[in-house]
This record gives C-alpha cells, sequence and structure tokens, in this order.
C-alpha cells in the first residue's frame, strides 16, 4: 500500500484530531488576535501551503469583514520592504507542512523583526517556524510522509476556516465544518470507486474549475495532478474558462468542476458546452442540487457556507490523481524531481 494513498484515506481521521485541537487552543486565538487588533489579514506559504493561503484570504474576508491578502513567502521574502505598508497593522498567518521552508521561515522572521504580529500552522513539533512565530498550532497528526501533501493540506484548509469562524464567533461555521468531518469516510467510501473509474477513463490533460472560498483548494487539485500523476493541469474560475482557456479543451481533456448552489442554470450550461467540445465532466455539487448533465456527479450534503463544500471537494482530485499515478506506472510516493520541502540553503 502507498503512502500516499494511506495519508488521502487518513484525512478525516487526522481532520477529527484538528478540528478538537483547534477549539481547545479558542481562546489562546481569540486571545492572540484581540491583543493586536489587526485590519488585515495576510496568509504566506509556499506551493501546496500557498494555495490554501488563497482560499483562507477569501473565507477570512467573507466572515470576518476585513481585508485579507495571500502573498506566496517567497515573494515576502525578496520583497519585504515593498510590501511594507500592506503589512502595517496586519497579523501575517503562515502555514507549512514541515515548518522548515525556508521562505516560510525567514519570512516569519524578518516579519517579527518587523514588529508584524506572526501565527504558525505546521504539521510537525518543535518546528523552525514555531519558534520563529509568536503564536504556534501544531498538527503533527496531519503530516504527510510521501512527498506530495494530500492529508496536510485539506487539515490547513479546515485550520484556516476555522480561525475566521472562532475570530469571528461563527458558530454555525463551526458545526458545519464539524458536520463535514464526520461524514468524510462514508464520503471517501462512496467515491472511491467513482475515482477509480475516473482515473481509467481517456483523457492526458486536466482543467479544474471553482470560485470563491474555493478557488485556493481549486489551484490545489490542479498541483495535485500535475505532482502525483504528472498530468499537465490547470485552473480557473469556473464560468472564466470561456475566456480562452476554452479554446484548449476537447476530447483528452478530465474537467473536475466545483459546482456553486448559486446560479444552477449558468454552470449547467457550461457543463453542457464543455460536454459538446467531447471534454470528460466530474462535477462536485451539494446534495441537494440534483443532475447537472456531467459524466460522474459527486454530491456530499448540503451546507450553508460554500467553503464547507472545498472539505470533500479536495478528495475526489487527490483519489483520481493517485489511481491514474497507478494506471501510468509512477510512484505516486517519489515522483521523480521533487523533495518534500525546500531548504534554499541546499539548493
Amino acid at each position: 500500500m502507498h503512502l500516499t494513498y494511506t495519508e488521502i484515506f487518513a484525512q478525516y481521521a487526522a481532520l477529527r484530531n484538528t478540528y478538537s485541537y483547534i477549539l481547545e487552543n479558542s481562546r489562546r486565538i481569540k486571545d492572540f488576535f484581540q491583543h493586536r487588533r489587526p485590519r488585515r489579514w495576510i496568509f504566506i506559504g509556499c506551493g501546496s501551503g500557498y494555495n490554501v493561503c488563497e482560499s483562507a484570504r477569501v473565507s477570512a474576508q467573507l466572515n470576518l469583514g476585513i481585508p485579507a491578502n495571500a502573498i506566496a513567502a517567497g515573494d515576502l521574502l525578496v520583497n519585504f520592504d515593498y510590501y511594507a505598508g500592506l503589512l502595517e497593522e496586519s497579523v501575517i498567518i503562515a502555514p507549512s507542512r514541515s515548518g522548515g521552508t525556508s521562505e516560510v521561515v525567514a519570512a516569519v522572521q524578518k516579519a517579527r523583526g518587523a514588529s508584524v504580529p506572526t501565527l504558525a500552522i505546521s504539521a510537525k513539533v518543535g518546528s523552525p517556524l514555531a519558534e520563529a512565530a509568536e503564536l504556534s498550532l501544531e498538527l503533527p497528526w496531519a503530516f504527510d510522509e510521501s512527498v506530495c501533501q494530500t492529508r496536510t493540506v485539506t487539515n490547513f484548509y479546515v485550520s484556516n476556516l476555522m480561525l475566521s469562524a472562532i475570530v469571528g464567533e461563527n458558530a454555525e461555521l463551526l458545526h458545519e465544518i464539524e458536520c463535514a468531518i464526520a461524514e468524510g469516510d462514508r464520503f471517501m467510501a462512496a467515491y472511491e470507486g467513482l475515482a477509480r473509474e475516473v482515473a481509467s477513463a481517456v483523457w492526458d490533460r486536466v482543467v479544474v474549475l471553482a470560485d470563491a472560498d474555493l478557488e485556493g483548494i481549486a489551484m490545489e487539485a490542479a498541483l495535485v495532478f500535475t505532482e502525483i500523476s504528472q498530468a499537465p493541469a490547470n485552473h480557473h474560475h469556473v464560468l472564466d474558462v470561456r475566456h480562452g482557456p476554452m479554446v484548449l479543451i476537447g476530447e483528452n481533456t478530465l474537467v473536475v468542476m466545483a459546482v456553486s448552489p448559486r446560479e444552477t442554470e449558468l454552470q449547467t450550461n457550461l457543463i453542457r458546452d464543455l460536454r459538446q467540445r467531447r471534454a470528460k465532466v466530474v462535477t462536485i455539487s451539494m446534495g441537494s442540487q440534483g443532475n447537472l448533465g456531467s459524466d460522474w456527479e459527486v454530491h456530499p450534503a448540503d451546507y450553508q457556507s460554500f467553503a464547507v463544500l472545498g472539505i470533500p471537494f479536495i478528495f475526489i482530485p487527490q483519489a483520481i490523481a493517485y489511481f491514474r499515478a497507478l494506471e501510468r506506472g509512477i510512484d505516486p510516493d517519489r515522483p521523480g524531481g521533487l523533495e518534500p520541502w525546500i531548504d534554499l540553503g541546499n539548493s
């Protein structure tokens, strides 16, 4: 059994631990933000960590009604002085699997030196990032041993979402996150067969479509296909795929689409047009939305918060990419040319 399979299918066990841990630390989290009263949240990360930052940026703006930004940690590190005005009265939130990725650690150290409050989220205990940050949340049960992140990403996505729910005192969002986690094992069991079937279909490139809070997790889904199954993959906003990218969509394209519960007709028209171009389409939508005309349909439960759909959503591309790697004879745990984290001192 590959580590990647184990980590994908153990992600909800880890999420149960993460949910309890973040709630247990809710007082520390509230005190951290209330004491500093930031006007802006800035999320920084590298690779998969940066992708979840893009989702967190949208969720923070919508849940808290404050400005939020996502900046690649390397960008902030190189251009720290250029971002000085943006950093004023801000707080930095930095997720990192290893807690040792050079750009993230160095950027947080620079921020501390400039008196910018910093909060770290890592999947290792006692990491350099934890030592550099003012407040550290550590999720060792979410650590991925395989090179490509799967379980860690889902746990960081939930952690970031819980931060905005706790600071915004949004009990309903916390409850929906808990419900999505509780349904997770049944959800994966119900759709593992679909993931295997999609993986064995004829396609050689992937387009992932999603909006709002799911934009960043769609970026991650495209990266998962690229890293694990070595298939060229891109992400776009749902309707934005009509503005140029549509010309490259054809019979060898797999489209994975997160469907918003709003404006269903606009989205079903797009699905129809994608299929007319002979693309193969997988949709992930709320349970009550019914048949959307795609080749494969995935229906988690209904949630009031669209952001919660991101929790079950990411499992589908992770599982398809894993089974596709097996179809192609690729080792999903150790794809060539990748390292689990980057140390600039050794690059």
